[in-house]
C-alpha cells in the first residue's frame, strides 16, 4: 500500500509526463514516416515547447482534456491520417486557426478615424463610389 501511495505522489505518475514521453518515443518513426528533414532533436525541443506553453494550467480537468486531445493528437498522427503539411504547421510553431487574432496598433479605432484615414473611399483601391 505505501508503495502505491509513493507511485501516486511521484510527479511522474501524472499524465503528462507519461503522454511528452510516448510522444518522444515515437518522434523517430514519425520523422521518418512523413520524410521530415528536421535533426531529432531539434524536433524534441518544438515537442517541449508546445508542453511548456501550456504548462501554466493548473486546473485538473483542463489538464485531462489537453492530454486526451495530446494522445488523439498522437493515435492520428501514427495512423498517417494527418498531411506532412499539419506536422510542419506544428513543428513550426504556427498558431491554430482557432487561436485569437492578433490585433495590430495601427488598425482604425472608430468610423471618424476611418474616414480621416480614407476620406470619401477614394483613397482605398478597388472601391467605387456610386
Amino acid at each position: 500500500m505505501a508503495l502505491n501511495l509513493a507511485l501516486r505522489a511521484s510527479p511522474l505518475s501524472s499524465p503528462v509526463p507519461t503522454l511528452y514521453r510516448s510522444m518522444l518515443r515515437e518522434l523517430p518513426k514519425v520523422l521518418s514516416i512523413y520524410d521530415i528533414d528536421m535533426p531529432l532533436p531539434e524536433a524534441t525541443l518544438k515537442i517541449k515547447n508546445h508542453f511548456t506553453q501550456n504548462s501554466h494550467v493548473k486546473d485538473e480537468r483542463v489538464k485531462d482534456i489537453l492530454v486526451a486531445k495530446g494522445y488523439m493528437e498522437l493515435e492520428e498522427t501514427l495512423m498517417q491520417w494527418k498531411q506532412k503539411a499539419q506536422l510542419m504547421r506544428i513543428f513550426e510553431g504556427q498558431t491554430s486557426k482557432f487561436s485569437a487574432p492578433i490585433v495590430h496598433n495601427n488598425t482604425p479605432r472608430d468610423v471618424k478615424e476611418e474616414w480621416e484615414r480614407y476620406g470619401d473611399g477614394g483613397g482605398k483601391p478597388g472601391i467605387k463610389i456610386l
